[in-house]
């Protein structure tokens, strides 16, 4: 039941991500110092919370990273790269559209994984889940005609977040090949802070370095409530409950980030995009359960 009730914490945390990162847009900070600033204070935070839980433990963290190759190095720097690029379009998107549709449209990341999957790793979607995958995409559609019309939103934050989509995408894909001697929480601690170098080095070109006082606790909510509190506490779960089981969780999170944006900022979504945002979590359920059947057969 404990591992559950982690799983359920998760959800809470990374769902109010989004209105987090709007809260800190909105209190005068810019994407790319949110981005820097999440990842910064996440590495922070996890160095000591790492070396706490390594009581007990016969090897340390940095000698986890010493058994990476060269290769699994460079796929870690695809990764890190793919996670920052991710963090800026996400973020920048939040600037222009509702933190529903983007959250919703985020979430789309697994189809962007199937796509690239059966393109280059000639992994093909299962039959049993392509239903879902379309029922998916009529549901971004929706979100983006909503934007079109002009009820809400703006369409070109709905395509920063499907590119945010892509680039979660390819850093899941990255990380697969990276991660496979090393231990979650030395792995975790190096992404965070090879992203936060690589998000330092964009800052020249992505607006330069803006945050207040009030967006750094904003900042400092995103890294230790929806990074460590929420990401992490999937990882830990993932050794009592499947990855399934997290999958459906995370589907969860548009909801939430709905909810606390309903609270925090009164944004109450329109009509379409209530409907379209629905048909995106129907579609992404329909295609988890495809693809479980898939791998029962």
């Amino acid at each position: 039941m404990s591992s559950y009730l982690l799983v359920l914490l998760g959800v809470v945390m990374v769902s109010y991500s989004g209105p987090l990162v709007k809260g800190g847009l909105l209190a005068g900070a810019n994407p790319a110092s949110m981005a820097f600033t999440r990842m910064l204070l996440a590495a922070v935070l996890l160095l000591p919370l790492m070396f706490i839980r390594r009581k007990g433990q016969s090897e340390a963290p940095i000698r986890t990273l010493r058994r990476m190759t060269r290769t699994q190095w460079l796929w870690s720097l695809a990764a890190s790269g793919f996670l920052a690029v991710h963090y800026l379009t996400w973020m920048t998107s939040l600037d222009a559209t509702s933190t529903f549709a983007s959250v919703a449209l985020v979430c789309t990341q697994p189809l962007f994984v199937a796509a690239v999957s059966g393109l280059i790793l000639k992994e093909p979607i299962p039959r049993k889940a392509l239903p879902g995958a379309a029922v998916a995409l009529v549901g971004a559609a929706l979100i983006g005609l909503n934007s079109i019309t002009g009820q809400s939103g703006d369409i070109g934050g709905d395509l920063l977040a499907l590119a945010g989509a892509a680039c979660m995408a390819g850093h899941w894909l990255c990380n697969r090949y990276a991660r496979r001697t090393v231990e979650a929480e030395p792995f975790a601690l190096l992404l965070y802070a090879q992203t936060a170098l690589l998000l330092l080095l964009m800052l020249p070109f992505t607006g330069g370095f803006r945050m207040t006082g009030t967006a750094w606790l904003y900042s400092f909510g995103l890294a230790a409530g929806s990074t460590l509190l929420g990401h992490m506490m999937f990882t830990f779960a993932l050794g009592k409950v499947s990855a399934t089981v997290v999958s459906f969780a995370i589907l969860g999170e548009p909801v939430g980030a709905m909810l606390w944006s309903m609270l925090m900022f009164g944004e109450i979504p329109t009509p379409l995009l209530l409907i379209g945002g629905a048909v995106v979590l129907v579609g992404l359920t329909l295609y988890l359960v495809g693809s479980m059947k898939n791998e029962k057969v």
